[in-house]
Parts: C-alpha cells; sequence; structure tokens
C-alpha cells in the first residue's frame, strides 16, 4: 500500500501541474506512462473527473481525490484494500519524505563527477537538491499530431538545459477551469515539496490541455479523452473493501 500512496501522489501532483481545464459535467480520459528510470516500463492509467472529485486508476490500483471532502483514498483492487487520508496528513507525510530525500542528497553528493551529471541530467538539478533555479517556460513553433491531435510545444529550461516538456492542444471543447477546482490543493503541496516548486509554478504557465508530457524520465502520453458524465459513484471505495491503515510514505 505504501507503494500505491507515493505513486498516487506523484501522478497526482503532475497532473494538477499540467491540467488546467474543466468539463463542467465530467471528463474521462486515457494514458501511458513510460518510466526511463524503470527500463522504460509501460504504466496504463484511466482518469475521470466532475466538479470537486479526480479518479486515476493503473493496473491493481486506484487513487480517489475528493476535493469536497479534502480526503485522498488509495485503492488496491487485488486485495480488496483501501486507505485513506486527509489533505493535512497527506502534507505531513511528505515534510518527512522530503526529509528522506535531503538526506539521500547528501549522500549523492559523494557520487563521481560523471555519475553525478548523468543524475542531475535526467532528473534535473532542482530534484538533486541543487539550487532552487528558475525554470522557464517557452512556447515553441514545433507542432505535431498526438493521439489524433494537433499539438504545439512548451519546453521547460533551466538555464540553457531543456529539464522538460509539454505539448498540448486547443481542440479539446470547453475549456475553463479544472485547475480552479486543484488549484489550492496543488498549491499546498507544492509548498510541501520545494524541489518541484519550480516546476509547478512553470506548469501553471502552460496554455491548453497536456496531451504528453516528459519530465524527469516519465513521459505520460493521453491517447483517448472523452467528454461525458461520470457517475458520483465512481468516486467512492467499493462496497466491502477493507479499510488499512496508511503507511508511512518515508518507510519509517
Amino acid at each position: 500500500m505504501k507503494d500505491v500512496i507515493l505513486r498516487g501522489t506523484i501522478l497526482f501532483v503532475l497532473t494538477i501541474a499540467t491540467l488546467g481545464i474543466v468539463v463542467g459535467q465530467g471528463l474521462y480520459w486515457e494514458s501511458t506512462t513510460i518510466v526511463r528510470i524503470a527500463n522504460g516500463k509501460e504504466i496504463h492509467s484511466t482518469s475521470s473527473y466532475r466538479p470537486h472529485m479526480f479518479k486515476q486508476s493503473s493496473e491493481n490500483n486506484a487513487s480517489i481525490f475528493r476535493l469536497d471532502k479534502e480526503m485522498v483514498y488509495f485503492i488496491d483492487t487485488q486485495k480488496k484494500e483501501y486507505s485513506e487520508m486527509t489533505f493535512a496528513e497527506m502534507e505531513a507525510y511528505t515534510k518527512k519524505a522530503n526529509k528522506k530525500l535531503e538526506e539521500m542528497n547528501e549522500k549523492l553528493k559523494n557520487l563521481p563527477p560523471e555519475q553525478r551529471k548523468m543524475m542531475e541530467q535526467m532528473m534535473g538539478k532542482a530534484a538533486m537538491g541543487g539550487q532552487h533555479a528558475k525554470i522557464d517556460v517557452i512556447k515553441t513553433a514545433e507542432k505535431k499530431n498526438i493521439s489524433g491531435y494537433i499539438c504545439f510545444k512548451y519546453a521547460m529550461k533551466e538555464d540553457t538545459a531543456e529539464v522538460g516538456s509539454v505539448w498540448t492542444t486547443a481542440d479539446v471543447p470547453d475549456f475553463s477551469s479544472m485547475q480552479k477546482d486543484f488549484k489550492e490543493f496543488g498549491q499546498r503541496m507544492a509548498a510541501q515539496m520545494p524541489k518541484a516548486g519550480e516546476m509547478v509554478a512553470a506548469m501553471t504557465k502552460v496554455e491548453g490541455f497536456p496531451v504528453q508530457t516528459t519530465i524527469a524520465g516519465i513521459t505520460t502520453t493521453v491517447t483517448k479523452i472523452e467528454k461525458k458524465v461520470v457517475a458520483a459513484s465512481e468516486f467512492e471505495v467499493p462496497v466491502g473493501y477493507k479499510k488499512m491503515a496508511p503507511k508511512n510514505l518515508t518507510g519509517d
């Protein structure tokens, strides 16, 4: 369950950082995520949204974010178990995770220069515990078709190095503000994740629906988008699932 909580938190923060739309009645989309640092492992996921509710499912796990209750549910569909945390509890766990990251960065300082350079290129200097360098967002003239949508590229640059990219489209109807729902929670999480804060801030400057996002060796491509009414029951814990205590994100 620890891995479910950690992965759910990371995917949600990336989602709210990059997704700035809302559809009044609901939205459903499918994605494929490729994790370069895990030998190109593919993760297929589905996401559903209705006002104040967000759900992301992948493999045998699901994460439900209820902004109306300030509650998060992490579900193991294989074991039929779930755990829950309030937003405040998530923030507390994230603080502990940051402490662990700082300890890891101290150890990484002793890596040979070539290995450290490779890690910085893969994860970004800020994520490696370096200076919180400003990330510039540049809308380029690059254009390509991704999943049937005409997309334009936004490049994320730290100094002269490209540390991320987002390909967005304006072809998804009813743009408004899913970010309006998620903004407060995103800001709270970003405040507890200072090493990712610059990237989160940069993402707010991106316009359009993110069809493909690459950050820190993780590439997520949306393969299908559908505007539809999503039943409220989709955002509830399934009946009969056993409640488990959430495990510490830091592994303590």
